[in-house]
This record gives C-alpha cells, structure tokens and sequence, in this order.
C-alpha cells in the first residue's frame, strides 16, 4: 500500500519526495490512519509509530524531516544539519506578521515560526504538514536544493510559494526558469467556500480563474504567482485531487470540523 503521492516531475528528476496519504498507520477514529499531527488531538505514540513507518518506507529516520512552526506567513527558512539536530536560517523574512490560528502553538514548537523551508542537504527533507491547505514542492535541480511550501489562502495572498522560489535564486542561486514544482492534494474549488470580498481579491490577483463565485481554487492562485515568479508553465504538476471530497484518501480541517489529522508534503534534494 502506498504511503504517499508522487509527481511524475520530481519522479523524472530522481527526487525522493511525496505527499502523504490517509491509509497504512496506526492511528485509530477521527485519526485514522496516518496520521502525522503531533498536536491535534490523537494519542502521541500512534502519531510517533506512523512518523517511524513513514520513515522507514524511505530509508530515513524521523529526525531527517525539517519543518518550521507554521503560521499562514510568508516568511522562508533554510534548513541544515546543526550539532543538536536541525538549524534553521532566515532566507526572506516575512513581510507582515501573520500569528497562528488558535490551538495550532504546539505543532512545530521549538522551530522557528515560516511557512517555506528550504534543504540543500541531501540527508534532509524539507517538509511541511496539511490537511486542506495546499503543500508545495520545488526542487532546483542544477542547484540540488528543495523547498516545502504550506499555503492556504492567507499564504497564498502573500504568494508564499513565488517567495520561496526567489529564496532559491537569492540563497542559492537558481534559475527560476529551470525549478520545478509539484502542488499536492488540497481543498479545491467544488468545496473551498470564501467570502464574497476574499473571492474578489483573489481574482484582482490572480485572474479570473481564481475564483468562481465564491469557490476559491488555491491552486490556480499558486500557480499564477509562480508563473509571475519566472517558473515554466510545463513544469508545475498538480498532484492528486481534492482533500474535502475524498474521506478514504485525506484528511480534512473543513469537512471535519476542525478534528482531522495531518498529511505531510516532504522533498529530499536529489543526490549528486
């Protein structure tokens, strides 16, 4: 049984990456089964067994995932390995303060608070946690540098992702024309209901097709900002369907209310 999703882009490139399922842990109810929120709820030793079997399924351990405290900003980091385990760097700052929604302070405690981290170290994912906003993947593939992305539609009015792709070329020194990215399964338009005023905003910015009515689709936004950033059409993958429609296959913050688990979205940089 699959643990994880894959792009077709990534998989041509040799990347080890994947947007994680809802079947094949531990975890039991609301939870069930994979789940990989450490603070949402489920019983920590089942959420600490799925991290191990997600783990093991790719030759990794659980302490080789890097990921920030997320808080629907757009601030960037740069992962690395450190003495005492992973290090974070600052690659763009964020251009606004963006606290995090209420109950949300535990998961990621003891990282630093951004919503896009960057790994050049081939022994480390970059990795971010879901469940109905959108994950992001890029990799840069001369440069050998990934970067996770967690966008809802706070993040993706700030153009979170176009961020971290100009977090590649300043910190690194990539060609936005030659990144490449993958946007995982997410809340999509036939269930992601906006105000009328968000909806309206969304489509100033991004164009008509950002929203219909006031059904938002987060991933044409996403996809519109990388285009501006300098990233080829042909090379942004939309990876699975929609989180809110499949029960069997994603969790869901909006279709269950708020007790769901947590999907993870993880890239390895490609080997040299």
């Amino acid at each position: 049984m699959p643990l994880s999703l894959t792009s077709r882009l990534f998989d041509a490139l040799g990347v080890r990456h994947g947007f994680t399922l809802r079947a094949g842990g531990a975890s039991e109810g609301a939870y069930a089964s994979l789940n990989l929120g450490r603070a949402v709820g489920d019983d920590a030793a089942k959420v600490e067994r799925n991290w191990t079997t997600l783990a093991a399924s790719l030759g990794a351990r659980v302490e080789d995932f890097a990921a920030a405290h997320q808080v629907h900003g757009d601030r960037v980091l740069v992962a690395s390995r450190g003495e005492r385990g992973v290090r974070f760097a600052e690659a763009l700052p964020a251009t606004t303060s963006a606290p995090a929604p209420p109950g949300s302070a535990a998961e990621g405690a003891g990282a630093p608070p951004a919503d896009a981290v960057l790994a050049s170290d081939a022994s480390l994912a970059a990795s971010v946690r879901v469940a109905d906003c959108a994950p992001l993947l890029l990799v840069a593939p001369r440069e050998r540098v990934v970067a996770a992305v967690h966008a809802g539609w706070r993040g993706a009015r700030l153009c979170i992702g176009a961020r971290a792709v100009r977090a590649l070329a300043s910190t690194f020194g990539a060609d936005a024309g030659e990144v490449v990215a993958a946007i995982g399964p997410c809340i999509r338009r036939c269930c992601y209901e906006v105000s009328d005023a968000l909806a309206d905003e969304f489509r100033a910015a991004f164009g008509a097709g950002a929203a219909e009515g006031r059904k938002l689709d987060l991933p044409f936004a996403l996809r519109a900002a990388l285009v501006e950033a300098g990233v080829r059409g042909d090379r942004i993958e939309l990876v699975g369907g929609c989180t809110a429609c499949e029960p069997g296959r994603y969790f869901s913050h909006r279709r269950d209310k708020g007790t769901t688990g947590r999907h993870v979205a993880f890239a390895f940089p490609p080997d040299a």
